[in-house]
């Protein structure tokens, strides 16, 4: 009997990694194995999200109806209390190159009060702005969990508008996900980006334009940057909805964004009354330009990237996606040591302009007096790591393995960049924001070697 015990438990091991006292199984493409039991009431000082599939598959093309439960304490939280909001709602996956490479599964969740009918429901999830939409996203290749967090937060001291956030941890179904960083996503709404309800009978209305991988409910554009050749990536419209986007809409927008790209890579581009700046939230295009730079994103203004306009109003740029910044890019290396944006869409035209120039090296010193400061910033990332408290614990029992694989290629040395530990992560991450940010403090002014004029 002893030998037949032995025997089991070594096939157990081998078939197992041993992470923060638990057993989990090799075999973690879909959902993590081992389920967190439940903790005493005051076990965390974070909210919680339950999701109740009933059953369900969920699935990446098609919603499926699920129940979420939000735990939302002002103290402490703790899946033996009451929820204080329970709801219908629709969940499916998403993501782009996450889903299907990370582990760690991303979700856009929508509230109901009656699904059948289509009666959405809005709430002010974590206190964040009333709304029926919201994404899941739950950190996995950034291993510090704080670069969106971090980034999504300057944003939106510095926008007009970004998304907002809040860290929470989930459960799916009884098991313990990790966690996770409620967002708001990228849509016109009176709580969000507040664009006019209405367009004209011209067809001229409010829009949100996205350069991005093209689905399969994109509603794609060519305009005249693509046509001649001066743009990669194709834009789509995301608002007016495909539901509700008329011919004539369809036709004023791709005209509109078109007479931009035409003014923008023409000879009087910079032309005080006939060129692009009267066209754009200057002030918007350029701090997008300085946090993507900051944060040192190779595909700005290639992928992610969002621009919208209101009836009578200028094309702004808002943010979205920062999971690969700061050198936490997969594939390759990213050198502290370069600027991502010299060939980017519109801002290898932009960089040409010596007022924006102008622009970009005034706001970036002001900038690093202010937030942007090497104490702003390192105090910022300490209280973020105290306000996740425990949960960076609860959240590596579960994916503590990553700290043990490879994830991200080697740097331009052959060296290993991927972080061993949390503390190392954080470390990593503090490190490379100084290197950048100096990198940036002596540099910034030879920007104006572009410029043509």
């Amino acid at each position: 009997m002893k030998k037949i015990i032995g025997l089991g438990l070594i096939l157990l091991f081998l078939g197992s990694s041993w992470i923060g006292g638990f057993f989990v199984a090799e075999d973690h493409k879909t959902q993590p194995a081992q389920t967190v039991l439940p903790c005493d009431v005051n076990c965390t000082n974070l909210p919680i999200i339950l999701i109740d599939t009933k059953g369900e598959v969920i699935k990446k093309d098609s919603k499926v109806n699920v129940e979420v439960k939000v735990i939302d304490n002002e103290d402490k939280n703790s899946i033996e209390l009451t929820p204080d909001f329970i709801s219908d709602a629709t969940i499916k996956y998403r993501g782009n190159s996450s889903y299907g490479t990370f582990d760690k599964f991303q979700y856009r969740v929508e509230f109901f009060d009656d699904i059948a009918k289509d009666d959405k429901r809005n709430y002010p999830l974590f206190g964040m702005a009333r709304e029926s939409d919201w994404v899941l996203y739950g950190p996995f290749l950034d291993r510090s969990l704080l670069r969106n967090r971090l980034m999504y937060g300057l944003s939106k001291d510095l926008l007009e508008w970004a998304p907002d956030t809040c860290f929470f941890e989930l459960y799916v179904d009884d098991e313990y996900q990790g966690v996770y960083l409620a967002v708001e996503p990228i849509t016109a709404s009176e709580n969000r980006i507040g664009l006019n309800q209405f367009g004209l009978l011209s067809g001229e209305t409010p829009y949100i334009v996205r350069r991005d991988r093209v689905g399969t409910n994109h509603q794609v554009i060519q305009t005249y940057g693509e046509i001649m050749g001066y743009t990669s990536n194709e834009l789509s419209i995301d608002y007016p909805g495909i539901n509700n986007l008329t011919s004539q809409q369809y036709d004023w927008i791709t005209q509109d964004v078109s007479r931009f790209e035409e003014t923008l890579y023409s000879d009087y581009f910079d032309h005080p009354e006939l060129g692009y700046e009267h066209l754009i939230n200057m002030s918007s295009f350029v701090d997008y330009f300085i946090l993507n730079e900051f944060a040192m994103i190779t595909d700005s203004s290639e992928l992610s990237t969002y621009v919208y306009k209101d009836l009578g109003g200028k094309l702004t740029f808002t943010v979205w996606d920062f999971n690969n910044g700061f050198n936490n890019y997969q594939w390759t290396d990213q050198s502290y040591e370069r600027y991502f944006n010299l060939d980017a869409n519109w801002f290898d035209r932009l960089i040409q302009d010596r007022k924006f120039v102008s622009s970009i090296v005034e706001r970036y010193r002001t900038l690093r007096k202010g937030i942007l400061s090497d104490a702003a910033l390192m105090n910022r990332i300490d209280q973020e790591v105290l306000d996740l408290g425990d949960a960076v614990n609860r959240n590596f029992e579960v994916w503590g393995y990553t700290f043990n694989q490879n994830l991200l290629s080697k740097d331009s040395n052959g060296l290993i960049r991927d972080p061993k530990s949390y503390e190392d992560a954080i470390n990593q991450l503090k490190d490379t924001i100084l290197k950048r940010l100096n990198y940036m403090d002596n540099t910034i002014e030879d920007l104006y070697t572009y410029c043509i004029n």
